[in-house]
């Protein structure tokens, strides 16, 4: 019994000296809004305001770039804001998205050509990336999609009429007068710096590809799976091109092939091509079951805009939102509450904590 009591004490003394350096190694950070029972810092908005100008800064500089930094900066807090209301809700349906960042995880580890897990988040480090940040990234995109996917898109879709349609077809006809093209997806099996005795399991990989296209499994997802290619992350999608535009070998077959249709085994000075034509348009005004589907999209996209800010609207109506004086939301609606001197101090008295 003593032996124990001893060690209850020195368990206590333990606990003790570890609160106290908990305390000493914590900073408290400005918060800037209030989301329901979350919080978003300082820190955060700043961390967003980079990614943003590293972002633009890819086609952007000098005072071009600084002027479109401000223009996004004014709906950065918004942007933040809805996106912890999805998030939120999404916990509220139960939704999960466990799966997607681990799907999505090991495409990059892929084209990366990474052994494992591990290595990818070593690479990330180097790169200067906080791995866990990054997947909480990717899980609160999954999660938002899902949201909008379930509330919003899946309401949308089955209301566009086949009256709507016709009715925009008929309105913008012109816009539907074209070349004759093609839009093609590819897995690339390359055979460029191989030697002979690699080219039987480069062809052995391609007739395997083939054989599941012609099967009917889903090419973008076996573009992703088997294509050397620089589009392999994006299904294969090569999109439209003219006549004469592609290589002669690929230019030669695509045009024949229907839509929809699989080509062979195409030998190329890059390695083994196998395509999939997804659109054929002829020369002329497309006829409007040919872009039935094109303007399904583009009604779609317009409705799921207006929806998208309805619903966020409603969202926000059902929420507590609170923004700390000195920042905007600029997608703030009536019904949330005002800042007053009282929550101001509040809010900047009191942090985000997290460890050094």
């Amino acid at each position: 019994m003593k032996r124990q009591i001893c060690l209850g004490v020195f368990g206590g003394i333990i606990c003790v000296v570890f609160s106290l350096e908990l305390v000493a190694g914590t900073v408290f950070e400005e918060i800037i809004a209030r989301v329901n029972n979350d919080i978003i810092s300082k820190s955060d908005f700043e961390k967003s305001r980079d990614l943003v100008k590293k972002e633009l800064a890819k086609n952007l500089n000098g005072a071009e770039l600084e002027k479109a930094v401000s223009l996004q900066e004014k709906d950065l807090l918004k942007t933040l804001i809805e996106e912890q209301l999805l998030v939120q809700k999404a916990a509220d349906l139960g939704l999960t998205a466990d799966n997607d960042v681990i799907k999505f995880l090991d495409r990059i580890r892929k084209e990366n050509n990474l052994g494992s897990m591990e290595d990818l988040e070593k690479m990330m480090v180097q790169q200067g990336i906080d791995p866990t940040e990054f997947k909480q990234n990717i899980k609160n995109r999954s999660l938002t999609q899902q949201v909008l996917g379930r509330e919003v898109y899946s309401r949308i879709q089955n209301a566009i009429s086949g009256d709507e349609v016709v009715k925009y077809y008929e309105a913008h006809k012109q816009q539907f007068d074209r070349p004759e093209e093609v839009r093609i997806r590819e897995i690339l099996i390359s055979t460029e710096g191989k030697d002979a005795a690699a080219l039987p399991a480069l062809e052995k990989k391609a007739q395997e590809a083939l054989q599941k296209a012609k099967g009917g499994q889903k090419f973008d997802e076996l573009a992703t799976t088997y294509s050397d290619g620089p589009t392999a992350k994006d299904g294969g999608d090569l999109g439209f091109f003219h006549r004469g535009k592609m290589i002669q070998e690929i230019d030669d077959v695509a045009f024949k092939l229907r839509r929809g249709q699989v080509s062979d085994i195409i030998k190329t000075k890059y390695g083994l091509v196998i395509i999939k034509v997804e659109e054929k348009h002829e020369a002329g005004i497309q006829k409007m079951e040919v872009v039935d589907n094109e303007i399904r999209d583009h009604l779609f996209e317009a409705k799921a805009q207006k929806a998208t800010q309805e619903y966020m609207v409603k969202l926000r109506k059902q929420s507590f939102i609170e923004i700390k004086s000195g920042y905007v939301d600029s997608g703030a609606v009536a019904s949330e509450p005002k800042q007053t001197a009282q929550n101001q101090d509040t809010a900047e008295k009191k942090g985000k904590k997290k460890k050094k």
